[in-house]
């Protein structure tokens, strides 16, 4: 199959052979006074809406009201990252020990944490976060905070990341961290301090 073409120099059309299984697209034909008018297109549109408001709608809406019932709570799928959350020891402190590991593990470096000696009648450890936050606008839910903690005091839920009206509302600090963990039930670490006070789980006993 060929194609017809000026060849640039004045010399009438020339021919060009096309690549086999290649075909040229039919050119647009101009469009009619009433086209233009763009009219006819618009009630076509309106009248492919209206046809599907009274057919069943396909969509949930997640109200968020019973979290046993999938058709009003949404449960994203296993092992999803999302809304970061810090958990507590059975004392209900912190179980943060402000080790920096989290923050020195992220890659978007949108931890940051200020260390405090804890109070005198805190005997499992010798610091604390006094300041933790993080930047959420700045993360990238990479789960790296998580897998470095040695004492399993930070987690991702598996809540949807939430809307806010302004760039400090997206900056969730110690308290709110602590408060997401209880409002889904799963703020409890399941990390027990060494009897030694090292950070990371008790060893196991070796069998002889």
């Amino acid at each position: 199959m060929s194609a017809a073409h000026d060849d640039g120099h004045g010399h009438g059309p020339a021919t060009a052979e096309l690549p086999p299984g290649v075909k040229l697209a039919p050119g647009n034909p101009e469009q009619s006074w009433v086209e233009k008018l763009y009219l006819p297109e618009v009630a076509k549109g309106l009248n492919n809406t209206f046809k599907h408001i009274f057919r069943k709608k396909f969509t949930i809406d997640y109200d968020q009201t019973d979290r046993d019932n999938p058709a009003k709570f949404h449960r994203p799928r296993e092992g999803y990252r999302g809304e970061h959350y810090l958990k507590k020891d059975e004392e209900g402190h912190v179980k943060c020990v402000a080790c920096f590991m989290c923050a020195a593990a992220c890659p978007a470096e949108c931890i940051h944490i200020e260390a405090e000696a804890t109070p005198t009648d805190w005997n499992n450890r010798e610091r604390y976060p006094r300041r933790f936050e993080i930047d959420m606008l700045r993360c990238i839910y990479c789960g790296m905070c998580e897998e470095a903690c040695p004492v399993d005091a930070i987690a991702l839920s598996t809540t949807y990341n939430r809307v806010a009206d302004t760039r400090e509302a997206k900056v969730y600090d110690r308290d709110k961290l602590m408060k997401t963990g209880e409002d889904l039930g799963i703020s409890l670490s399941k990390h027990k301090y060494r009897p030694d006070g090292v950070p990371g789980a008790i060893p196991h006993k070796k069998a002889h």
